[in-house]
């Protein structure tokens, strides 16, 4: 199954990449689809962190075609 960034979870996405996002409500349209596609994950202060799988996603999408 493919899996396309959406504007806003690419935002989200690249937020939690800067630093760790608090678990809250107000973000679960965002980080659910990021957690269910495992580019995000809870640590134990539940917070988002970006995966190593996340990672890669943000560096795909911010590669330029040749």
């Amino acid at each position: 199954m493919r899996f396309r960034l959406t504007d806003d979870l690419q935002l989200m996405l690249e937020l939690i990449a800067d630093r760790p996002v608090l678990a809250i409500p107000e973000i679960e349209r965002y980080t659910a689809a990021l957690a269910a596609t495992k580019l995000i994950s809870l640590n134990a202060d539940t917070k988002w962190t970006i995966t190593k799988l996340g990672e890669a996603m943000l560096e795909r999408q911010n590669c330029p075609l040749h």
